[in-house]
This record gives structure tokens, C-alpha cells and sequence, in this order.
């Protein structure tokens, strides 16, 4: 986390004491006032420079089922939407060498400094 720390960018809460963390994920927010693009851009260009990464997470109205069951659109509850809209998660695995997590640094630094 240290190395974003200086970034315009929303970081996960820092780990609480007596827990044990996952280290299954690593998501960060990208909120276009603050970095400049949005989160799709963003991710086009960790893509472009061969950095896999996804999209966090949906607002459950987001998804199909609820849309059309319960009639719920995303203006219903705008901070989830919000927070789907801006969220991604970075490569976060054991499988990554030290080379491939710089890469990810400065992929991310590079872009959102940008």
C-alpha cells in the first residue's frame, strides 16, 4: 500500500491489528475528479501495458435479475453504483514474481501521476 500512499487514489483500510488478511485482492478507486480518467480508462491502460486487471464490483442493481424482479435501478442507490464505477482490482497473487509487482507500481503510479 506504501506504494500508492502518495496517489490519487481511493487505497483499501489499512489491516487491522489481531486480524489475518487474505491478500487475496487488492482494489483501488478511481475517481475521475481526483485522477483525471475513469475507471474503465484506467484499466484500458493497465491493459495496454499487459497488467491484467478486473472490475470489482457491481452494485447489485447493476445486475440483470434485480432490475427486472425488483424494478431497482442504480439511481436507487447511488453511493453502491458509485463505488462499482470507480472500484478495480489489481494483480494481487503468490504467483507473481518481484519483477511482475514493480511492474504493477509503476503501471499504476505512471498512469494516475499522469
Amino acid at each position: 500500500m506504501d506504494a500508492f500512499s502518495h496517489l490519487p487514489l481511493g487505497l483499501p483500510a489499512p489491516i487491522e491489528r489481531n486480524t489475518r488478511h487474505a491478500y487475496h485482492l487488492f482494489t483501488v478507486r478511481i475517481d475521475d475528479r481526483r485522477v483525471g480518467i475513469d475507471r474503465d480508462e484506467f484499466m484500458r491502460r493497465l491493459t495496454q501495458r499487459n497488467i491484467g486487471v478486473g472490475v470489482h464490483y457491481l452494485s447489485i442493481p447493476e445486475h440483470r435479475v434485480y432490475r427486472e424482479r425488483f424494478g431497482w435501478s442504480s439511481g436507487d442507490f447511488p453511493e453502491a453504483w458509485r463505488f462499482g464505477q470507480e472500484t478495480l482490482s489489481l494483480p494481487l497473487s503468490a504467483g507473481l514474481s518481484d519483477d511482475d509487482v514493480e511492474d504493477v507500481i509503476t503501471a499504476v503510479r505512471e498512469i494516475a501521476e499522469a
